[in-house]
């Protein structure tokens, strides 16, 4: 019996996070990543048009991977305040753990990088998928506010943790610290 072909979308999104991982993001072209996937450069060009929508796949892949892990890890809080917190600490605590999602969203390096991504609709279906399972449940339950709509906190959630991760704070320094904080500071911005 034949071995199953391995998937190309695979491959390919592999050697791309493998290149910008050993080049740098700035330094990875098509042409690196054909030739780590060991394929023709038009190959590449079939499945990408171009090497923002390449960048774009991979960190899209990492994103999901850690919407799941925070998703699984969240289940245990039924409170939407509790869970946008923790969802919070989580993501803080878990994007720096992972190489090529640190580089874009924790270092220097990933200045271009988180515009090419915030320009794309990663971001929002990453906040999104993540929130819906508390901008829902407390939209249902009349909690949430409702001076702006769901996208507007979804954006505003991301650019706080786009803050904690690019610039960390001189104060709040332990989980424990940020947990009161973010109560104290974001749940009454998200929840009545």
């Amino acid at each position: 019996m034949a071995e199953p072909k391995p998937d190309p979308m695979h491959i390919i999104l592999d050697a791309a996070r493998r290149c910008y991982l050993r080049e740098g993001i700035a330094a990875t072209g098509m042409k690196e990543v054909a030739a780590e996937a060991g394929i023709a450069r038009s190959t590449l060009y079939r499945y990408f048009p171009g090497r923002d929508d390449l960048f774009i796949a991979t960190i899209k892949a990492e994103m999901l991977d850690v919407n799941a892990f925070i998703i699984d890890r969240l289940a245990v809080y039924t409170a939407p305040a509790d869970q946008v917190v923790e969802g919070l600490i989580l993501a803080i605590n878990e994007i720096p753990r992972r190489p090529l999602l640190a580089v874009v969203f924790a270092s220097e390096e990933g200045s271009r990088a988180r515009r090419v991504i915030w320009q794309s609709d990663v971001i929002m279906r990453f906040g999104e998928e993540l929130m819906d399972h508390v901008v829902r449940p407390a939209s249902e339950a009349g909690i949430l506010q409702d001076a702006v709509g769901p996208e507007v906190l979804v954006e505003w959630v991301y650019r706080l943790l786009l803050s904690f991760l690019t610039l960390p704070s001189n104060f709040v320094k332990t989980d424990e610290q940020l947990r009161t904080t973010l109560h104290a500071l974001l749940v009454p911005v998200l929840l009545k």
